[in-house]
């Protein structure tokens, strides 16, 4: 793994201190039961609240742009790291619209760099019994150039990676594609299929997470039982059922359960709508203060709840670039108007945005992942190379620049004569 590369695997080490100790006389490490408290200053609790709006902000378009039955998922931390990562590079009027977008109004750059620095490094060990892992990077085309304080920038506070692709190589493709398999355990596949050939630089996050259960569910009670896509309109799908105290409330429409990963650092909050209400109504009424409402109605205890939850596993990708338009970004995306001058004096904008994601929820727990790609085009694109094909006869000159002497000169009437 690059040492970029924040990871939550443990090595063990057997050591020797005179003489072999045996396992059996080690003492049991104690893991908490509870969840662990992660420090951050009042500014960085700020930025982690303005990306919750930012997210329940964005989740509000996604599910409209989506027909009715389709599976959706998001990861909210992997694009606003992605787009913090590209907020870096932005400047005067770009960098505004692309702050005000992520809803990071009032905080400085600096304070947001480090509260994603902060998170990385916070987040990634709190829980043991939990994989979490956050990797970036950046990768810049052969022939562009980009300036050395924006790469810093990024290593600095994203612990990202430096790396760099050549547009014309087919090969290029499979080499990013790779990177993201790689630091998503092969769960993001193919996600890139073509690089067009003005794409000069690409800003990349990936998120890897692999909980299990606080309480797990046992598989021998997993049975098949009705899932109504539709009230009238069943299917039979796996559900696991367990009889356990977890924190829930019936706010207004729904039912809310919380199902805690390991010791409860991680959680899965699940909102269920009253029957005859759709998910897409309580998106709609979805912000940040909402939120804050539910995860208020859910600290009063638990509760001995039977608790039937489907199995499930899918993917899920989309294009942002409408998404984040129709929240205020849109000169980000416009050729001419763009101002990322902070990462080259050549002129660029955003050509796509590009998230995708995975999840499995089983009895032992949850697997996900997610990757965001963000892509920078030129804005004048290099002209096309004049085509000069010599395929009648021609002329030719040899001669000596500097006196202007002609040593040779002939005429080719038939390049395969001998």
């Amino acid at each position: 793994m690059k040492n970029t590369f924040l990871s939550l695997a443990i090595v063990m080490v057997a050591g020797t201190t005179g003489q072999m100790t045996s396992c059996e006389d080690q003492p049991a490490k104690t893991l908490p039961t509870d969840p662990v408290e992660i420090e951050l200053t009042l500014k960085q609790r700020d930025v982690v609240a303005s990306a919750n709006r930012f997210a329940f902000d964005l989740f509000k378009p996604v599910v409209a742009g989506e027909g009715t039955g389709t599976n959706i998922m998001i990861s909210p931390f992997s694009i606003t790291s992605a787009l913090s990562m590209t907020l870096n590079g932005a400047a005067g009027e770009t960098f505004n619209v692309v702050r005000s977008t992520l809803r990071y109004d009032g905080q400085s750059l600096e304070e947001i760099n480090g509260t994603y620095r902060r998170l990385a490094t916070e987040m990634v060990p709190v829980d043991e019994r939990v994989v979490m892992e956050i990797a970036n990077s950046v990768w810049a085309e052969n022939n562009f150039q980009v300036k050395k304080e924006f790469i810093n920038a990024l290593k600095e506070w994203y612990l990202a990676e430096a790396r760099n692709f050549d547009v014309a190589d087919p090969g290029s493709v499979d080499l990013i594609n790779g990177w993201i398999e790689e630091k998503t355990h092969d769960r993001i596949q193919n996600m890139l299929s073509s690089l067009d050939r003005d794409l000069v630089m690409l800003i990349i996050n990936a998120v890897y997470f692999n909980g299990k259960w606080k309480h797990q569910f046992d598989s021998k009670k997993t049975a098949e039982r009705p899932f109504y896509l539709t009230p009238g309109n069943p299917v039979q799908v796996p559900v696991m059922y367990q009889k356990q105290k977890f924190a829930m409330s019936r706010p207004e429409k729904m039912t809310l359960v919380e199902l805690p990963y390991g010791q409860g650092n991680y959680s899965m909050v699940v909102a269920l709508p009253d029957e005859g209400i759709a998910p897409a109504e309580i998106v709609t009424g979805l912000d940040a203060g909402k939120w804050e409402e539910w995860m208020e109605s859910l600290s009063y205890g638990p509760t001995e709840v039977e608790l039937y939850m489907p199995k499930f596993r899918y993917e899920y990708k989309r294009k942002l670039n409408d998404d984040l338009i129709s929240l205020g970004m849109g000169p980000a995306f416009a050729p001419g108007v763009a101002d990322f001058s902070r990462i080259s004096d050549e002129e660029i904008f955003i050509s796509f945005v590009l998230h995708q994601t995975f999840i499995e929820n089983k009895e032992e727990g949850t697997e996900a992942a997610a990757a965001t790609v963000i892509g920078f085009t030129r804005t004048s694109l290099p002209p096309e190379p004049e085509v000069i094909d010599i395929n009648r006869p021609f002329l030719y000159f040899i001669r000596e620049t500097a006196t202007g002497t002609i040593v040779f000169m002939g005429l080719v009437a038939d390049p395969s004569g001998v």
